[in-house]
């Protein structure tokens, strides 16, 4: 008898040790989640803050913003800027954009502000931030710390604007209201802290049964715990799709790995007894909560709306190719495509029409030119990269692009017809010095076909 009953409590305390890990597990995978969670929503939030600053900067002309005066509000060099930094305030989510003039000795001031009911007046000096010292410096950079002025609390990301010489001679910055930023940096954290309480929970209530209960019911609360691992996989479901836009419109080799994180997998149990079986549980709950970590650290460069790589990891690839052609052995061309009416679409059908258009262009694109090579950049705006190609085969990328364009639109004639326009060059050492100016060559090829779309002699702002 003696002998039968510490065989017992070795087999609880056992059990009991295997559950002191499945929570501490449950804790720890929790934590280490959102830390991560938190640090890459942070880098992505500030990146496309800084996707806006640099576009707009990208679009102004520095050797004329740099002569312009309060004096010259009325022409057509000031009218033309300014409507460039109003297609931004209007079209995309941000509070302030403008236009600011370094001065000696870190002093800023007001240039361009295209606000329509209370801009700030040319010349109007502004407060000195780190991140607008290093723009100044010819480093886009995001304010670390919120700042407060007559027109709200901010966050500001900071782009220099160049001259034909390559000198600073301006900077956009753009505003993000601090209140947004703060609360979608924190927006998985509620989740994160339910889903630790949840597995809290039941790891007391499972010790109470267990404590309570002979070892004769233990399969029976194995059975419970199997039915609460479901519950726990549907609040694993809902995470997963509350960060993904658009899981259902990807195709199933893509949304496969999305797909299993959200409905969570089905594990067949071959136990000989009941520590193998715990075992296998926290082994389980190991697996998923890593496989989760693993997708976080992924879409780290993938952008979630069009399923390509997003601007952080243009933003390397800038790097790669301009190491390439310091070291003399750069060979690409980029291909610009920039899809035409999509404000209209987004005025007369809907912000998901809109971005169903973005996304079915992405998925065009990755068919002629490779998954690994398209990049969306901003907006209605791709980048393509392909190293080793020259100008004649690219030529024949775009004829095979405009076939499969012309196909989707057939196959979808009752839906919004898929418009792109589109420019390519290729890099020539003798011409280009750094991958910047094969970026300025490429857009303007892409806006002379847009031109022909609407007809126009102007490029569209």
């Amino acid at each position: 008898m003696e002998k039968t009953g510490t065989k017992v409590r070795t087999s609880m305390r056992n059990f009991l040790l295997a559950l002191a890990l499945l929570l501490t597990t449950n804790i720890l995978m929790g934590v280490t989640l959102m830390t991560m969670s938190k640090h890459s929503l942070r880098d992505q939030v500030e990146e496309r803050m800084l996707d806006v600053s640099k576009a707009a900067a990208a679009q102004i002309d520095g050797d004329v913003i740099k002569h312009l005066t309060a004096e010259d509000k009325d022409t057509e060099e000031y009218i033309r800027t300014l409507n460039i930094l109003r297609s931004f305030q209007d079209n995309i989510d941000l509070d302030y954009i403008y236009g600011i003039t370094p001065g000696p000795n870190d002093t800023f001031t007001f240039s361009i502000d295209p606000d329509r009911e209370d801009p700030a007046y040319f010349g109007e000096a502004i407060e000195a931030t780190d991140a607008l010292k290093a723009a100044a410096k010819g480093v886009p950079s995001v304010d670390k710390q919120p700042h407060s002025d007559e027109w709200g609390r901010f966050y500001s990301a900071y782009s220099p604007i160049y001259d034909g010489a390559g000198n600073v001679v301006g900077i956009i910055g753009a505003d993000f209201n601090a209140d947004w930023y703060d609360s979608t940096l924190n927006s998985h954290k509620a989740a994160a802290v339910i889903l630790t309480m949840v597995a809290l929970t039941i790891g007391i209530i499972l010790s109470f049964i267990i404590m309570s209960q002979n070892r004769k019911r233990f399969s029976a609360v194995l059975h419970r715990l199997s039915e609460l691992e479901h519950e726990t996989m549907q609040l694993d479901q809902i995470i997963v799709q509350s960060s993904i836009k658009r899981l259902d419109l990807l195709p199933e080799s893509e949304s496969k790995v999305l797909k299993t994180l959200a409905n969570g997998e089905t594990v067949t149990l071959h136990s000989i007894d009941e520590y193998e079986a715990v075992n296998s549980s926290i082994e389980s709950v190991y697996n998923k909560l890593r496989s989760y970590l693993r997708y976080v650290e992924s879409g780290v460069y993938i952008d979630d709306t069009t399923g390509v790589k997003n601007k952080a990891a243009y933003r390397n690839k800038i790097k790669e190719l301009d190491e390439q052609i310091e070291a003399g052995n750069a060979e690409f061309s980029a291909a610009f495509f920039d899809i035409n009416g999509l404000k209209k679409t987004y005025t007369h059908f809907g912000f998901e029409s809109g971005e169903k258009l973005m996304f079915e262009c992405a998925v065009l694109l990755k068919s002629v030119f490779g998954k690994e090579k398209v990049y969306h950049i901003t907006g209605d705006e791709f980048i393509v990269i392909m190293e080793n190609k020259q100008s004649w085969e690219m030529s024949d990328y775009f004829a095979k692009f405009e076939e499969t364009l012309k196909q989707y639109n057939e196959e979808h004639i009752k839906e919004n017809n898929l418009s792109v326009a589109k420019g390519s060059v290729t890099f020539d050492p003798e011409k280009h010095q750094n991958y910047r100016q094969v970026f300025v060559e490429v857009k303007e090829a892409c806006d002379k076909d847009k031109d022909k779309y609407y007809g126009r002699n102007e490029v569209a702002f």
